[in-house]
């Protein structure tokens, strides 16, 4: 779980879809939250750039979102992972307790 803010940057930078991210190696809970912190982490603005959601940087262009995403903010992004990956499991527990 060390590098997936790597997979969570390719997809926000629309270098990857979240098809294309699939493991049997981690839960599906992680799997789930790394497509929806991805996607979560970029807006387009309207030059057919990239602005990061993080810190409001403009003006990117896909790789270098995915580049800023990986050295600016990898260590956040791997606590978002972590916390959303959390998240997802507490709501899964809450539905079949219901």
């Amino acid at each position: 779980m060390n590098r997936l803010d790597i997979y969570v940057a390719r997809l926000a930078a629309g270098l990857m879809s979240p098809s294309d991210f699939d493991t049997p190696v981690l839960p599906r809970n992680i799997v789930h939250a790394v497509r929806n912190v991805g996607l979560l982490l970029s807006k387009r603005d309207g030059d057919n750039k990239y602005i990061c959601v993080l810190c409001g940087k403009r003006g990117l262009s896909r790789r270098g979102l995915y580049l800023h995403l990986v050295r600016m903010h990898g260590e956040e992004i791997r606590e978002m992972v972590i916390r959303e990956g959390e998240r997802i499991l507490r709501a899964k527990s809450r539905v079949y307790i219901e």
